[in-house]
């Protein structure tokens, strides 16, 4: 078993990049001399004017050009002028638009992003638009829907292919998305989506053949208008639906041949979800534990149930999620408390290969970890499973009790074992015996174990920073070091890895 600090990480300097690099030869001398400099020939550029591009490929390299630099460019040149009037990406936010975000009030930092849209759009042709990304979410009492309107309609034609528009979340009942503009780019669209507004589309549109993703976060709208739009639709993807709380029943229709990723958070109202689609691969789920039914579960593979704000989402998954996951490879659960510990459970998991469960609140401090054991029961093909517990929720057995490890009786589980599992990892251990105890049957009774992973911190963020700990939380870990050692080390089979991963020398031990 092999006990190492959590390694500092950080962004590897300029120097130790020894990839292919570019560079452009510096001119020695004025550009007037450079043609008697046979030398500085070689190793200059050869530049084509402008005017000697036709104007098509003009407009296409025009149209590459991030936003803020097209519009200097089409200041300097009458030719890029002409291409601006017909830009076909314009996505507005402060740092396309070039602005500094930490000047002014509040409201003088949206009337600059309204003024610089409003000026933009005045002088474009609305000709050629493709990309039209409002993202002016921090524009409140600033944005009205008639400015909202006329923008729509300057910019949404057909040969439109995105649209998003990201409204101020606050004032959703304001903003009436105005469905009647989307008629001329029925034909074209490919990806929509309406953020905190009212979206009503209650009679048929058109019918959007090339509609494959659709995203509708913070929207008003009602599942019988859903229903209705979905009747528009034959290409669509992709469906997220966030944040909408005028939805009680969420029907994914059959006629949704190419839906693959489904996505349904946190909709308050929320009780029932019915998938009809015949391929949904991907379902991710956030919200309290809801019923959910899908008519053909063989295209399954990969399922999230997220319940980071609410009860019961492992006894849910336990006891339900059976019968609609049939071929899922992957499962991922998140929970905030769970009422008792999780139940064995005859149901199986006959496909899993790939496992992750997340204990995200303090309402784990008196849960038994080894009934997790019954999950590993239940998939008797899994091949990896993660467990992560949060240092900030979880707090160890009363002081008597983790200074006495030594004396600690290891419960085991008659009759389990697992022939499949290879990978383990459990982020977040500490002294909790429950945890050790987990750790040991995993150890003793699957025998296809290759590599187990014990952290006992709080892991790193995405830049490869260690977490943050305090002092309590390092002497707990530095305690679940301990119990590691007693209980864990002369478990470990030859031909196990055990890597336990204790507190960072340099970001957590100093501050002991």
């Amino acid at each position: 078993m092999k006990i190492r600090p959590r390694s500092y990480s950080r962004w590897r300097r300029d120097d130790d990049y020894h990839g292919p690099r570019l560079s452009l030869a510096a001119t020695k001398c004025p550009p007037c001399q450079e043609h008697d400099n046979p030398e500085v020939a070689k190793d200059t550029i050869q530049v084509i004017e402008l005017g000697k591009f036709p104007e098509d490929i003009l407009h296409h390299i025009h149209s590459l050009v991030p936003l803020r630099d097209a519009a200097r460019a089409a200041c300097v040149s009458r030719r890029f002028l002409r291409s601006w009037k017909c830009f076909p990406n314009l996505t507005f936010n402060w740092k396309t638009l070039g602005l500094n975000m930490q000047e002014g009030t509040p409201y003088d930092r949206a009337k600059k992003i309204v003024d610089r849209i409003y000026h933009i759009l005045k002088n474009h042709s609305g000709i050629g638009v493709k990309i039209l990304k409002l993202q002016v979410h921090s524009c409140s009492n600033v944005i009205t829907a008639n400015l909202l309107g006329i923008w729509l309609e300057t910019a949404v034609k057909s040969g439109i292919v995105e649209l998003a528009v990201d409204l101020p979340q606050d004032q959703s009942a304001k903003y009436d998305f105005p469905c009647s503009v989307l008629s001329c780019a029925a034909s074209s669209i490919q990806s929509l989506a309406p953020s905190a507004c009212a979206f009503r589309p209650t009679i048929i549109i058109d019918c959007f053949r090339n509609l494959k993703s659709l995203c509708l976060k913070l929207v008003l709208i009602t599942e019988e208008e859903l229903g209705c739009f979905f009747s528009c639709t034959i290409s669509l993807e992709k469906l997220e639906v966030s944040q909408c709380n005028e939805i009680t029943f969420l029907k994914i229709p059959s006629h949704l041949q190419q839906l693959c990723i489904l996505r349904v958070f946190l909709c308050q109202k929320l009780q029932v979800v019915e998938i009809y689609a015949p391929k949904v691969a991907t379902f991710m789920f956030r919200g309290p534990p809801t019923k959910i039914s899908i008519t053909n579960p063989s295209q399954l593979k990969i399922m999230t149930m997220d319940g980071s704000f609410y009860a019961g989402m492992f006894h849910h998954a336990l006891t339900k999620l059976h019968s609609i996951t049939s071929n899922l490879h992957t499962l991922v659960l998140c929970s905030s408390r769970e009422a008792f510990n999780t139940p064995a459970s005859a149901a199986k998991f006959l496909q899993l290969r790939h496992l992750k469960i997340y204990c995200c609140s303090s309402q784990f401090e008196s849960f038994d970890f080894l009934s997790l054991i019954s999950f590993l029961e239940a998939c008797p093909v899994l091949e990896t499973f993660f467990l992560s517990v949060s240092r900030h929720y979880l707090r160890p057995e009363p002081t008597s009790q983790k200074l006495d490890v030594d004396s600690w009786h290891i419960r085991k589980i008659p009759g389990f074992r697992h022939d499949k599992l290879k990978k383990a990892s459990i982020t977040g251990i500490n002294s909790s015996k429950s945890l050790i105890e987990l750790t040991c049957q995993i150890l003793k009774n699957s025998s296809s174990l290759e590599c187990l992973v014990l952290d006992t911190t709080s892991g790193y963020g995405n830049s490869g920073i260690c977490g943050n700990m305090d002092r309590e939380a390092v002497m707990d870990a530095l305690e679940g070091v301990k119990a590691i050692k007693r209980h864990v080390e002369g478990q470990v089979p030859d031909g196990v890895n055990v890597e336990v991963l204790k507190p960072c020398d340099r970001c957590h031990i100093s501050k002991l």
